[in-house]
C-alpha cells in the first residue's frame, strides 16, 4: 500500500484525483487532501507518506516551497506535481527531470507517474526541486537533469560546450574539457533544449553550444572550430543558420 497525501486547494481537482487514483491502482490510499501548504506539511509530518501530489499553485504559499519545512532525513515521500503551468513551465519539467502530471489528468499518464514510484524509477525530490526552482524563472533556463550510475547530476547550461551522439546514449561535453556519458539519445536532449538559442543541432550527430564557437570552416560540409579547441563537424544544411546565429552574438 502507498500512503498518499493530495495538496490542491480546488476541491473538485483534489477529489477528482483521489477517484482516478482508487480506478487506477487500488494499492494507493488517500490519507489526507490538503487545501494549501501549511496543512499539507503538518499532514506529512503527521502521516510519512509515501507519495506527495502537489500542485504548484497554492495560496500563500507556492508548492515549489515544500521541501524548505522539512530537513534532508525528512524527505523520505515522492513528489508529483500537478500543474496547468503554461508552455514555458512545461520545459522547466522536462529540464529538471521531476515527474509532473498536466491538468486536466489522464489516467494514463497518472498510471505512469505510479508505476514508476513503485519500480523506484522516479527521480528524488530533494535532489530535483533547486533545479526546477531556477529553471522556472522567467527566461532563466539554468539547469539540465541528467541520470547517471548513482542517480541524478544536476548540470549548469552554461558549462556544456556540446552533446555528441553515441548510438541511444549522449554524450556531454564540457568547458573544462571533461565529459559525461548518459543513457539519452540525442534528440532527447534537442526536445528539450529546443527554444533555448544558443543551443543547436549542427549535425545528425550534435548539439553544439555557440556561445563556445570560436571560429567557423567552410570545408567538407564544415567545422565549427569551439573555444576549448574541440572540431565539430557542420551539416552542409545547417551552415547558413549557424552563421547567421554566429553574426548575432
Amino acid at each position: 500500500m502507498l500512503k498518499t497525501i493530495i495538496i490542491e486547494d480546488e476541491p473538485a481537482a483534489a477529489n477528482l484525483l483521489e477517484e482516478m487514483l482508487k480506478d487506477i491502482e487500488p494499492e494507493v490510499e488517500v490519507i489526507e487532501k490538503c487545501s494549501d501548504l501549511p496543512s499539507g506539511v503538518k499532514s506529512i509530518k503527521r502521516h510519512s507518506p509515501d507519495i506527495v501530489f502537489l500542485d504548484i499553485e497554492l495560496p500563500v504559499y507556492s508548492g515549489l516551497q515544500l521541501l524548505e519545512f522539512f530537513n534532508p532525513e525528512e524527505i523520505t515521500f515522492q513528489i508529483i506535481f500537478t500543474t496547468a503551468y503554461n508552455e514555458y513551465a512545461m520545459k522547466a519539467f522536462e529540464m529538471s527531470a521531476v515527474d509532473y502530471l498536466l491538468k486536466p489528468l489522464q489516467e494514463e499518464k497518472l498510471n505512469a507517474a505510479i508505476k514508476r514510484v513503485y519500480l523506484k524509477q522516479a527521480p528524488a525530490s530533494l535532489e530535483l526541486l533547486p533545479a526546477l526552482k531556477d529553471n522556472l524563472q522567467p527566461n532563466n533556463y539554468k539547469k539540465i537533469v541528467v541520470p547517471v550510475a548513482s542517480g541524478f547530476d544536476i548540470l549548469n547550461l552554461k558549462d556544456i560546450c556540446y552533446f555528441k551522439a553515441e548510438g541511444s546514449y549522449t554524450n556531454i561535453f564540457f568547458a573544462d574539457n571533461s565529459s559525461l556519458l548518459v543513457s539519452k539519445n540525442l534528440k532527447h536532449f534537442e526536445f528539450i533544449l529546443s527554444g533555448i538559442n544558443h543551443f543547436v543541432r549542427i549535425h545528425r550527430s550534435y548539439i553544439a553550444n555557440i556561445n563556445y564557437a570560436k571560429k567557423i570552416i567552410r570545408k567538407e560540409g564544415g567545422i565549427l572550430l569551439l573555444e576549448n579547441k574541440s572540431e565539430l563537424p557542420v551539416a552542409e544544411d545547417k551552415m547558413d543558420r549557424i552563421i547567421d546565429l554566429l553574426q548575432k552574438l
